[in-house]
């Protein structure tokens, strides 16, 4: 008899060491995700000057991305899930999407950059999953945005003491900040992400200084690199962010603005497509956007030549005929549509794109559901709902949808992801989120 009662502490014993090591292991896990998100908004946000990294060596910046999302995909396998998904219609048209983005890498020339863009946009896309699957949504945040103060910081730096590298001197933006990147729009748009952040974690708990300097930091870099663009839609989505968190009347409204900008980009596409013109008439003013909508037209004049399935990731300027033309025309060509949403359209066609405003319709539509059924977050359900806003407003004039190492990118669909959570019966009320 007593043997077996040192047999049955035994095992107790040894289960309760297991336990031990399973919580720790568990611990280690979350830590190394932490650690992998910050030095993944370092190493993605931006192509880095080439006085830093020399523009052979730029490919560096992706491998390191690649590798922490190796690092975070392989850490979470060791952390138990915080948030299960349910498969329903939003789910499922949200994975087909960026499924059928990532095949659609066999209807291009099959570029060694394509072949690469497909495969690092179905590694990232799992690894959305697996963040927010694995890892509370203020831990997300907190991560980032010490990565974005990081380059920020960095890029003041270099803007106040280094100005041959930190301060563009070229005769269009001569004397606007880029930190350490070689484009003002990137620093500017990285300040933008984190004034957001900043005004996130003010509002959840963080104190007064620590806010201001970052705060303070982040529009300094954004002012001084003249990025009006990022600024305004920074603010519009603070304020978004604070109006949230005052009315779900507001939260709801704001809930359908990303499929309301889905149709906006719509009848903008079909602006160029009819008329042809290269630029936005209105009276007697002509809008261009700093030249973007040359890229605009010249890209939807195209699309007659795969209308259904779009010409592939990575399959548009890839094609010598197609750049060299554009080059000819204007004497200056770049690989960027310069928007999200003609972005969408020409690799992925009409299916393609229909899948994307589906997939934004269903969020929307399942945003609205939990906070009917209060069964989300009052503070995580503002993020969300802030993040993507920006993310589509940004995506007017800069292009970050289909973005396959891009971390903002990769967030976006991470809060996605997010909402595919089930929704509980409605007579379940767990949270207060009182409408006022």
């Amino acid at each position: 008899m007593a043997s077996l009662q040192t047999q049955v502490d035994s095992g107790a014993l040894e289960s309760a060491i297991w336990k031990t090591r399973s919580v720790g292991v568990e611990k280690i896990a979350r830590v190394a995700i932490s650690c992998s998100v910050t030095i993944n908004v370092v190493a993605s946000m931006g192509t880095l000057n080439t006085a830093l990294l020399p523009a052979e060596l730029t490919y560096l910046q992706q491998a390191v991305t690649l590798l922490m999302w190796g690092v975070l995909i392989y850490a979470s396998a060791f952390v138990r899930p915080r948030l299960r998904l349910q498969f329903n219609p939003d789910l499922i048209v949200l994975v087909a999407f960026y499924t059928f983005a990532v095949v659609s890498v066999f209807w291009t020339s099959l570029s060694a950059a394509a072949i690469m863009k497909s495969a690092a946009l179905a590694m990232t896309t799992f690894g959305a999953f697996c963040l927010i699957t694995r890892v509370d949504m203020d831990e997300v945040v907190r991560a980032t945005a010490l990565g974005l103060f990081i380059l920020v910081a960095a890029s003041a730096v270099c803007a106040v003491a280094v100005p041959d590298i930190g301060i563009d001197h070229s005769w269009m933006h001569n004397g606007q900040w880029q930190g350490v990147y070689e484009s003002k729009q990137t620093l500017g748009f990285v300040g933008a992400y984190l004034m957001f952040f900043a005004c996130y974690r003010k509002m959840t708990g963080q104190g007064w200084p620590g806010f201001l300097v970052t705060f303070l930091l982040a529009s300094t870099c954004v002012l001084a690199s003249e990025s009006r663009g990022a600024g305004a839609v920074a603010l519009a989505a603070c304020a978004l962010l604070v109006t949230s968190m005052w009315s779900v009347r507001c939260m709801r409204i704001y809930a359908v603005l990303p499929f309301v900008m889905c149709i906006l980009a719509v009848f903008l596409i079909l602006y160029f497509y009819v008329t042809g013109h290269d630029a936005i008439h209105i009276g007697d003013a002509t809008i261009d956007f700093t030249e973007r909508t040359f890229i605009w037209q010249y890209a939807i004049s195209h699309f007659d030549d795969v209308p259904l399935l779009g010409f592939g990731i990575n399959g548009f300027w890839t094609i010598p005929s197609i750049y060299d033309y554009f080059e000819q025309n204007h004497t200056w060509v770049l690989d960027n549509y310069h928007s999200g949403y003609i972005a969408i359209l020409m690799e992925t066609g009409l299916l393609g794109y229909v899948l994307f405003a589906t997939s934004v319709f269903l969020f929307s539509n399942k945003i609205l559901h939990l906070i009917s059924a209060r069964s989300i977050d009052r503070s995580h359900c503002a993020l969300i709902i802030g993040f993507v806003v920006l993310s589509f407003q940004t995506n007017f004039t800069e292009t970050t949808f289909l973005r396959s190492t891009m971390f903002t990118s990769v967030l976006l669909v991470a809060f996605f992801f997010a909402a595919c959570r089930p929704v509980p019966q409605a007579g379940f009320k767990s949270l207060q989120m009182d409408a006022r």
